[in-house]
């Protein structure tokens, strides 16, 4: 058993002293990584580290994404629901009312509308304009001037008013001057000396109504046109495209039972038109509402003194004046005149 173990056994081996064949070392070196062992390594550590921190950034981004969405949806629900409380408190408050601007409706919050002391003649208080005068619309056209319009029920009725600018009208300027009356009535016979395009004798037609008439008297050509297609649409307007300074031209035209003249004529042919066309159409005790311009020397509208004179000259013409109301801030150098006939006899 010795001997056959023995032979098996090998020997150990020894490094040689002198330059014999090198045997197996006794402690062997560790093992050299391969390059394929180190590119594999590269290729790991390069691959997953961009993906966890490209991982990291992109939660968070859309993390801050939501919140802003969900801030955007938030924001816009409270201001819907600002939105709704706000249109509730105007419905609360009172009316909403239909404005009509140049053919174009919309609806804004009105406080009140209530009658003038003048026939015929509304205001309105809003918190947007403190006081608009408005007559109620009886024209079957959807525009006349392109004025401002509104629709809303009046006293248990479906109504439309027109605004009535005191810059462009006289007469408006005249009320919100304070006029005492105009003696303008229902059913009134009207005869307007020097009716322009016709803007005042638009709403003079609202104020007379349907029974009413009103003959607007007009020598340009181009007035002319614009009262033709007013008279169109407005029953109780009889335009007369003649000179104001001679009534004896339209005396068929017009008939002899006139309750009231207004005269917007140049102020040198002013008071005698008045007195021809008074003597011609106007009823006994009949009005008329005259406007006077004042001197350029005579100081101005503050000097009442500067209407002295015409004043004068009508009480000689049987015309009487009753009052007179300076149209200033919005007509600066005119004056409002409204008088009464005194001639008993209206026979030429």
């Amino acid at each position: 058993m010795s001997k056959e173990f023995n032979a098996k056994r090998r020997p150990r081996g020894t490094k040689p002293r002198g330059g014999g064949a090198p045997g197996k070392p006794s402690h062997p070196d560790p093992p050299k990584i391969s390059a394929m062992n180190s590119v594999n390594t590269t290729k790991k550590t390069s691959i997953k580290s961009p993906n966890q921190n490209s991982k990291k950034p992109a939660s968070k981004t859309s993390n801050k994404n939501l919140r802003n969405a969900n801030g955007s949806e938030g924001a816009a629900q409270s201001q819907t629901q600002t939105q709704d409380k706000a249109q509730g408190q105007v419905k609360d408050q009172g009316q909403g009312q239909e404005v009509k601007v140049e053919n174009k409706t919309y609806n804004v919050h009105t406080d009140r509308i209530e009658q003038h002391r003048h026939f015929g003649v509304y205001l309105s208080r809003n918190r947007f304009d403190a006081i608009q005068l408005l007559t109620r619309n009886t024209s079957s056209s959807s525009d006349d001037y392109g004025e401002q319009r509104i629709s809303l029920d009046f006293r248990g009725k479906r109504c439309e008013f027109r605004a009535w600018s005191p810059f462009q009208s006289k007469l408006a300027a005249g009320i919100m001057g304070g006029a005492c009356d105009l003696h303008l009535r229902s059913g009134s016979k009207v005869l307007y000396l020097g009716a322009g395009f016709g803007r005042s004798v638009s709403h003079i037609s609202d104020i007379v109504g349907e029974s009413g008439m009103v003959y607007a008297v007009e020598q340009g050509p181009w007035a002319g046109r614009q009262l033709t297609t007013l008279a169109n649409s407005r029953s109780n307007i009889v335009p007369v495209i003649e000179d104001a300074t001679m009534p004896y031209k339209y005396r068929l035209e017009v008939p002899a039972c006139i309750d009231i003249i207004f005269s917007d004529l140049p102020q040198a042919d002013q008071i005698r038109s008045l007195m021809l066309n008074a003597r011609h159409f106007l009823v006994p005790g009949g009005h008329f509402v005259l406007y006077l311009h004042a001197a350029n020397g005579s100081g101005g509208v503050s000097n009442k003194e500067a209407f002295e004179a015409d004043k004068e000259l009508l009480r000689q013409h049987k015309l009487e004046p009753i009052e007179l109301v300076r149209l200033e801030p919005f007509k600066p150098g005119y004056a409002l005149v409204v008088g009464v006939s005194t001639r008993k006899d209206v026979s030429i």
